[in-house]
């Protein structure tokens, strides 16, 4: 008996470290899809900002490096913010960022999707909670829809 359970033991123990290694593996090979510089913007709520467009506010460069966003610019090149780190959990499929914007400062939690070169990403302002679905709602989430940038 107790050498069967001591079998059961090593069986679990090496299960779960493959199911760990497997885990930490997707971590890194999501982060890779990520990196990178991307271009895009915030969609507007309802799909319409002002002139019909889809695009509330013009995103010129997104880069993220070593699990970090080392740039976010808007469309005429000025800094959207600082991010101190990025939290990818792939499995649930959220990337939450740390850091500050002009009127924000905190950990906005988001949901993300890539999808090729297009990477979808609906963040929440610091307080608001994780967002569920992909959609604008002024002051409170934002989403936002990227092309990767050929380098």
């Amino acid at each position: 008996m107790k050498r069967i359970c001591s079998r059961l033991l090593l069986v679990c123990t090496v299960t779960l470290a493959c199911a760990s290694a497997a885990t930490a593996q997707s971590a890194k090979d999501e982060t890779t899809k990520l990196e990178g510089t991307w271009v895009g913007g915030v969609r507007a709520p309802a799909g319409k900002a002002k002139g019909g467009s889809a695009t509330m506010v013009q995103i010129s460069e997104l880069t993220i490096k070593d699990g970090k966003i080392t740039s976010c610019k808007d469309g005429r090149g000025g800094s959207l913010g600082n991010c101190e780190s990025v939290s990818l959990n792939p499995a649930a499929k959220t990337m939450d960022a740390t850091g500050s914007t002009k009127d924000n400062k905190g950990v906005f939690q988001g949901i993300y999707r890539v999808n090729g070169e297009t990477l979808e990403w609906c963040a929440a302002n610091p307080g608001k909670g994780r967002p569920k679905d992909y959609f604008t709602t002024p002051q409170v989430q934002f989403h936002m829809v990227f092309q990767k940038k050929k380098q």
